[in-house]
Formats: structure tokens, C-alpha cells, sequence
């Protein structure tokens, strides 16, 4: 029975997880004020706002103002349920309430990053202590010195590229909000597991932005694309297959 529930319950989680991304970057209130339409502001009613399940019957459209929905609600209610129900069946239970605010900080930065190229410290810079505290309590697999050294490690080289890029182009090209997140990475999952996760964003996103500029025949240099989700992919990744990336890495 627990495997229908817990998928329904991850379900209701990433449904709130929308709501955090939202109002982190819109600066609003979590306690006071029922969810509305970021469109018309019109005030949901319950039957609105149940996971999945809503947006199909709505056909992807706001009730009252019949404006498209963003289909990263749905997506990262599905994902959520998806990536956190994995979490409790394939890695050990031990590691669960740790993995748990892993995963949900890394969906509301990609939320928050889709849709306004912010991410908020709040999900990344306020949660690397407990990342420290979780490995030294020993409910991470890696241990004290390794988190804080995965945490330093992060942030120090993406600011290093920062600057830099800047030197060279005289441009921002990468964000804080990116060296927060590499951060928070290294944290939970040391300094390995944050470099292969910087390894396969970087690759994933060079790909992506060759095939995004190649099909819409756009100049290079002139399209922004935010990197927090594909550092996300790459800690998503590194937490589930990290003993395959480093027999494969061994092996080359």
C-alpha cells in the first residue's frame, strides 16, 4: 500500500514546491495569502490546485483568465514524485531525510531558475550547514571534512570561472546564484560528487545550447541560458549512479 501513498504524498510536496520557487523570487509571503493566478491574481480554489490532476482538466489554462499555465508546474510535481520515491526505495533509508531536502531545494532552484534565471540563498547558501551537519552525524555518506571541502571547493572554483569570464568578455557569465548552488552541491555530496555534477552540467549545457542556437539559427554570444538545472541534472545524476561514474571514470 505505502508504494501508492508515498508517490500521492510527493505528489502534494512538489505541488508546495511550486508554491516556494514562486514566492522566493516574487518576495512573498509563505504564511499569510491563499495561491492565485500570477496572471489575472485571481484566488484558487482547492479544486484548482490538485497536482497534476488540475492541470489536465484545465487543459493547461487558468480557469478565470484562460491564460496558458506553465508547464513546469505539473513537470516538477511529476518529477518530485518521481525522483523522491526513487530516493526512499533504491538508496538507503538512513540517507533519506537528508536526500529529501537535497532533492527539494535542487527542484525549487530549477523552478525558480526556469522561470526568472534567479535562485534563491534561501534553498542553497541557508541549507549548506545542514549538509555539514547531516555528514557529521553521519547521515550522508561522506563525511565532515569531505562536506566542507565539497562546499569551499564548489563555490571557489565556479567564482574563479566568474572572474575570469569577466576578465575576458567583460560580461557576467555565470552567476551568484550558480556558485551558491555548486556550493550547496559540494555539501552533500563532497568534492567528487560536486565536480562530476559540475562535469555533466557543463556538458549538457554546452549540448543544449549548441542544438537551441543551431535550430533557431540565433548569434552566439546573444542567448541566456540558465545553468542551475543542469548542475541540478548532474547532482541528480551523481546521487544515484555515483559508483558507475567512477568505475567509468576509472576506467579512462
Amino acid at each position: 500500500m505505502i508504494w501508492v501513498i508515498l508517490p500521492i504524498i510527493f505528489l502534494c510536496w512538489g505541488s508546495f514546491l511550486n508554491v516556494v520557487a514562486y514566492r522566493l523570487v516574487a518576495a512573498q509571503n509563505f504564511v499569510t495569502g491563499r495561491s492565485c493566478c500570477p496572471q489575472c491574481r485571481h484566488t484558487l480554489a482547492w479544486y484548482d490546485l490538485i497536482p497534476v490532476f488540475s492541470w489536465i482538466m484545465l487543459f493547461g489554462l487558468c480557469r478565470y483568465c484562460k491564460q496558458p499555465i506553465s508547464l513546469i508546474y505539473p513537470s516538477m510535481e511529476l518529477l518530485t514524485a518521481c525522483l523522491l520515491t526513487a530516493v526512499w526505495y533504491v538508496l538507503p533509508r538512513l540517507y533519506f531525510p537528508a536526500y529529501f531536502i537535497f532533492i527539494s531545494a535542487l527542484l525549487v532552484t530549477v523552478s525558480s531558475d526556469l522561470q526568472t534565471m534567479l535562485i534563491s540563498r534561501f534553498v542553497t547558501v541557508f541549507l549548506i550547514p545542514v549538509g555539514i551537519l547531516a555528514s557529521a552525524c553521519h547521515l550522508l555518506p561522506i563525511s565532515l571534512s569531505d562536506s566542507l571541502a565539497g562546499t569551499l571547493m564548489g563555490s571557489l572554483f565556479l567564482w574563479c570561472m566568474a572572474k575570469l569570464f569577466m576578465l575576458w568578455r567583460n560580461k557576467e557569465g555565470i552567476g551568484q546564484g550558480d556558485i551558491d548552488l555548486l556550493a550547496f552541491i559540494g555539501a552533500f555530496l563532497g568534492v567528487i560528487g560536486s565536480w562530476f555534477a559540475l562535469c555533466i552540467a557543463a556538458c549538457t549545457a554546452a549540448l543544449v545550447g549548441i542544438l537551441y542556437i543551431t535550430i533557431n539559427r540565433l548569434p552566439i554570444g546573444k542567448v541566456r541560458i540558465p545553468f542551475g538545472p543542469f548542475l541540478a541534472l548532474g547532482a541528480i545524476m551523481v546521487l544515484f549512479f555515483y559508483h558507475d561514474l567512477m568505475y567509468y571514470f576509472l576506467l579512462c
